[in-house]
């Protein structure tokens, strides 16, 4: 197991799963809110033009039951605009459209084929654009 915030020796590849490290976006980019709310729909984009954004809310696990302190932007944005059925389109970069695919999947890890094979973007593009050094809105491998 790699250290918190260090990257793998092994290099990925199309087998690779990927996701959205929020805790390292969050650590090296401090505007990392400001793209969320981009990304809001227009009913929440009203609601958080409104209140302090850093709001903590309590989410129930559906299997579990337990209560957990998370987020309120960010969960909001996951559990119901990256839901709405025009929250993926084709007219965006490519690495807002896989962003917004692990959005859409509540951040589940996909490996390089399988996020071609939901946004029909090439598996190899994929792959080289997230497993280079530059690391774009916190899409990494997967550290187990």
């Amino acid at each position: 197991m790699n250290p918190p915030g260090h990257s793998s020796l092994v290099k990925p590849t199309l087998e690779t799963p990927f996701h959205i490290d929020f805790d390292w976006w969050i650590e090296h980019d401090a505007n990392w809110r400001v793209f969320l709310l981009d990304f809001l729909c227009d009913e929440h984009r009203t609601i958080y033009a409104e209140k302090e954004q850093d709001i903590e809310i309590d989410s129930i696990d559906p299997q579990t039951a337990e209560v957990k302190r998370v987020d309120g932007l960010l969960h909001t944005l996951v559990t119901h605009c990256a839901q709405q059925e025009e929250f993926i389109s084709g007219n965006t970069t490519l690495v807002n459209t896989i962003f917004k695919t692990f959005l859409a999947n509540g951040n589940k890890p996909l490996n390089s084929q399988e996020l071609a094979g939901r946004t029909g973007k090439s598996a190899v593009t994929i792959l080289r654009t997230f497993s280079g050094a530059q690391i774009f809105k916190g899409i990494r491998p997967l550290q187990e």
